[in-house]
């Protein structure tokens, strides 16, 4: 009955996160970019300032910042849109080109490549065109959703000790320790995961644009700093944000080299943001599973999309928190955390060592 219920939990939670999606998803980045301002707030506090002019200028802060990204965006989305129809032309002489190589090397012949090559050409740039129109003509639902985000953030900072002490009042007596250092773990974790996070990505931002540029892609800037946002989805963030300066430079470039040196610019950048960047600014503060972390990429992705793609390492990440401070879910944490970070796992490969010492002497 326990597995019953439990299941039954599993399965009306994720309907509800999914018919709720419209409702959940603004609150949860609100709670996230809170997170992040909350240490420039906090500052703001320990300088004299009132508490709620603190968090409206640190708002401010956020919203200056946000503004001058959107508009250069706009700005650079605008040109490539003005760009499209000699874009297209080129594009479609580089396909001719692709579909001659394609016929010497596979012997498929050229007319039905050049046929289904230039299907998927117009197809894309019309995509890309009728995408790029809905981002500069946003929905009001869109810009409703834009403009209630500093108001979630400025309540979300302002009621943060009524929310704590409404947990310490929910909490029995005998667990408010816990429950304080529970929260002040997740609280640390997610500032440095996500402080770390967007250090990253603006470091990112200049070495893909400056390896763009020198590769010779056009829009260099427009591209590095899309495909440096997509790291904030781990492991397949970099990949993903390489495939549209790879794709443009595919097609719109004068040689194949032009798409190669794209390749190799990235491999390069994967290298430096997995083994020098991200270990030595987040820390692996988080101590997530490989796998696990994977699974519940997908799993955001196919319940949130991008948003839950981006939204879910913190949440697992704060489930771990939670399950290792109780006894019936260390299992859980266990299972989520990392083998190498995790005490029981040392004991055991010491362990294995003695017995192994053990082996060589009797053998000997």
């Amino acid at each position: 009955m326990r597995a019953t219920y439990f299941m039954m939990f599993i399965i009306l939670a994720t309907f509800i996160v999914i018919v709720a999606k419209n409702f959940l998803v603004p609150i949860a980045f609100g709670l996230l970019i809170a997170s992040l301002l909350f240490p420039i707030c906090r500052l703001g506090c320990k300088l004299g300032l009132p508490k709620a002019l603190s968090i409206i200028i640190t708002i401010i802060l956020m919203i200056v910042f946000f503004a001058g990204v959107s508009t250069f965006f706009v700005g650079e989305i605008s040109n490539l849109a003005a760009d499209f129809p000699s874009l297209k032309v080129k594009a479609i002489h580089n396909v001719n080109e692709i579909s001659l190589f394609i016929q010497k090397t596979s012997g498929i012949e050229t007319a039905s490549q050049k046929v289904w090559l230039r299907e998927q050409v117009d197809n894309l740039f019309t995509t890309g065109n009728q995408l790029m129109n809905s981002i500069l003509n946003a929905t009001a639902g869109t810009v409703f959703k834009i403009f209630i985000m500093p108001v979630f953030v400025f309540y979300i900072l302002f009621y943060r000790e009524r929310f704590h002490f409404f947990i310490m009042r929910v909490v029995p007596k005998d667990q408010k320790n816990k429950a304080n250092k529970i929260l002040d773990e997740i609280s640390f974790v997610s500032q440095r995961y996500l402080g770390g996070a967007f250090i990253v990505v603006l470091i990112l931002s200049v070495l893909n644009s400056l390896g763009l540029y020198i590769v010779g892609v056009e829009y260099a800037i427009l591209f590095g700093v899309i495909s440096a946002l997509f790291n904030f989805i781990p492991y397949f963030g970099t990949w993903i944000g390489a495939f549209f300066p790879f794709m443009f430079a595919l097609l719109t470039g004068d040689s194949p080299n032009l798409a190669l040196g794209v390749l190799i610019l990235f491999a390069i950048i994967q290298f430096t943001e997995n083994n020098i960047l991200t270990p030595n600014i987040t820390g692996g503060v988080v101590r997530l599973n490989p796998f696990i972390t994977i699974l519940a990429l997908i799993a955001g992705g196919m319940v949130w999309g991008v948003a839950g793609m981006l939204l879910v390492i913190p949440f697992i990440a704060s489930l771990k928190i939670l399950f290792e401070n109780f006894d019936s879910t260390k299992a859980l944490a266990f299972l989520l955390g990392r083998p190498e970070n995790d005490a029981y796992m040392r004991r055991v490969r010491k362990i294995k060592s003695i017995m192994r010492g053990k082996d060589e002497e009797e053998n000997e």
